[in-house]
């Protein structure tokens, strides 16, 4: 894999062996290394860069720099490698080494949120040992995880895309954020959503072009039968779904648990969600509402037709009836993907005040799920299609005839 190996350790540049350590990193032609001494410095460069091809982080950090400062009495949270690793998230290995032993509880939290990505070592008195032992464990994990080559380089890839949109964007005008945010602000709708959205397309548009990403998404080879069903649904949950903090605010997409049996799918449009001029803000939200317990005996009608006719599986779920539409893997509960959600549009559409007759919020019901687009976008669409379908006569049978008689050249009539 390419990229550089973070080395975070206090005493890196201090005489001793994790100065040593550190020196036979940079003399091996095969690594770059980048020391890091401060945990400050350690956070700024995981939000900064892109990619690594590893994290060696020492334990037992000493930040030398937080005993220097002096707040006038106000204490601060003091970091830690166990704080930074929680908070911030890494895509690759994490090599992290100790003098002591790592509690246990610490160690479980982590193994938790980086799974195989992350490796325990205590520290050892032999240097040339220790550093054949990291480097082994390095050279082993990316040779069993071959296949985060394609993140890898894609996250690259977003990288360069970001600051050539960047550049461009300052070329054509240095307030480009001010523009786009203030027209959008007068057009009644969420400017902040509107600015990020712009930048998205336009790298969505950039990644696309990228002839040398494009080539490793195309020869991609794995073996299919590592792969269970569930890891499938769980994918296709992240894909459809994402989680929402309670900070975000309200848009459309939201998954609503309206009461113990129905969940609701905010398809408001966000310009009326939210209108920062109060023009256009309504006082209540629309709903595509699905029965939880409707959507299981739907599910269980086609498990029988599957136990029957496992053949046309290809039917089910598809979306084939303009009535109704199947949401898969919905997030009923966070740890089954196995659920489906059943929308009949004939009575799924409802509306719900913003503030109940019990003065409480309909926010207060919000899950910490939304629906993806473009998978609400063909929510909707389905649903305005449903209501705005018109029927014309059909043609006669002679002309169906006429038409699909093969006719004479040059002849018409």
């Amino acid at each position: 894999m390419n990229g550089v190996v973070i080395f975070a350790d206090n005493r890196i540049f201090t005489k001793g062996k994790e100065n040593e350590l550190f020196k036979l990193f940079l003399n091996d032609s095969d690594f770059s290394v980048l020391p890091i001494d401060s945990l400050e410095c350690l956070e700024s460069t995981i939000k900064s860069a892109s990619t690594f091809r590893a994290c060696i982080i020492d334990w037992d950090f000493e930040n030398n720099d937080m005993k220097d400062e002096d707040f006038d009495g106000v204490e601060l949270p003091q970091r830690t490698p166990m704080s930074i690793l929680t908070e911030l998230t890494l895509y690759t290995l994490v090599y992290v080494y100790s003098e002591k032993e790592i509690p246990e509880t610490e160690k479980k939290e982590l193994q938790s949120k980086y799974g195989k990505k992350i490796r325990f070592k205590t520290k050892q008195g032999n240097v040339d040992s220790e550093y054949n032992n990291i480097i082994n464990d390095i050279r082993i994990f990316e040779a069993n995880n071959s296949h985060m080559n394609i993140p890898f380089m894609w996250s690259q890839s977003i990288n360069q895309s970001a600051q050539k949109i960047f550049s461009e964007l300052e070329d054509a005008n240095s307030y480009w954020i001010k523009e786009i945010r203030d027209t959008a602000i007068k057009d009644g709708g969420d400017a902040t959503s509107e600015v990020i959205d712009v930048f998205n397309n336009l790298l969505n548009e950039d990644l696309i072009q990228n002839k040398a990403l494009r080539n490793l998404l195309d020869s991609f080879e794995c073996n299919e039968n590592e792969h269970k069903e569930e890891n499938t649904a769980k994918l296709y949950r992240r894909i459809y779904y994402s989680n929402i903090v309670d900070t975000s605010p309200i848009m459309t997409g939201d998954i609503f648990k309206l009461d113990e049996d129905h969940y609701g799918i905010l398809i408001t449009p966000e310009c009326e969600i939210a209108d920062k001029q109060k023009e256009k803000e309504k006082d209540y939200y629309d709903f595509l509402v699905i029965s939880k317990s409707a959507s299981k005996k739907y599910q269980e009608e086609k498990q029988k037709k599957f136990s029957k006719d496992a053949k046309n599986a290809k039917e089910i779920f598809n979306n084939g009836v303009i009535s109704r539409h199947v949401l898969i893997s919905f997030p009923f509960e966070d740890t089954f993907y196995n659920q489906i959600g059943l929308i009949e549009f004939n009575t799924a559409f409802r509306t719900y005040a913003k503030i109940n007759d019990d003065n409480t919020s309909i926010a207060e019901c919000r899950t910490k799920y939304k629906l993806n687009a473009p998978y609400i976008h063909q929510l909707r669409q389905r649903f305005v299609s449903y209501f705005g379908k018109y029927g014309v006569p059909a043609i006669p049978d002679s002309l169906r005839v006429y038409n699909l008689k093969k006719q004479s050249d040059g002849v018409c009539g």
